[in-house]
């Protein structure tokens, strides 16, 4: 298992290339797997590199499963900070950006049709025969006000061809609710059934 630290990033390339952020997306899609598959005796396989995050490393997880659908047959997200192109541009630039975390999104009407968008990477999937989807578990607290969000794209990825996990339950955006769930997590990627043996 590996963690890695996002900066608040959301897991996304920078748009500008001169601050202290980098290519977040870049470096856990590809950069990490490789690095560590080279200093670990990881399986190379598609099937046994999973991905998984909560809140903004929820995001983080559904767009990079995404766009690096070639190196992740397992993405888990928990309470996913998934509400940028979901709920509306106006709720989204006040409620929904807390600690200033729209900038990395940019402009969100210009970049909705890009691969920033979770939507369109699963258009573009759709789209190639080449491609396959990871399978998901998706889960969100129903007392969390990124409930809807949650739930919207974890219809889209079913809708589009994903084999999709989904949970919920009592709980808010809060460690209460994510400890309980990675359990689920654990099961639904038969963790505990593997390290048994």
């Amino acid at each position: 298992m590996v963690m890695p630290s996002g900066e608040n990033s959301f897991y996304l390339d920078i748009l500008v290339k001169d601050g202290c952020l980098g290519d977040f997306g870049e470096y856990v899609g590809r950069e990490l797997v490789e690095v560590t598959r080279e200093i670990f005796p990881l399986s190379h396989k598609r099937e046994d590199t999973f991905l998984a995050g909560l809140s903004m490393g929820g995001f983080g997880t559904c767009r990079n499963a995404l766009k690096y659908c070639d190196t992740f047959g397992k993405a888990a997200i928990l309470s996913g900070a998934l509400h940028f192109y979901e709920y509306p541009v106006d709720w989204v630039e006040t409620e929904g950006n807390t600690i200033g975390e729209v900038r990395n999104f940019g402009d969100l009407e210009a970049t909705r049709n890009t691969d920033r968008n979770p939507r369109v990477l699963m258009s573009q999937i759709e789209a190639d025969s080449a491609k396959q989807f990871p399978e998901f578990y998706v889960a969100c607290g129903l007392q969390d006000v990124l409930l809807e969000a949650n739930r919207s794209i974890a219809k889209a990825l079913e809708e589009a061809g994903a084999d999709v996990t989904y949970e919920e339950g009592p709980g808010f955006h809060d460690w209460n609710f994510w400890d309980e769930y990675i359990q689920h997590v654990l099961k639904w990627l038969d963790y505990a059934a593997e390290s048994k043996e």
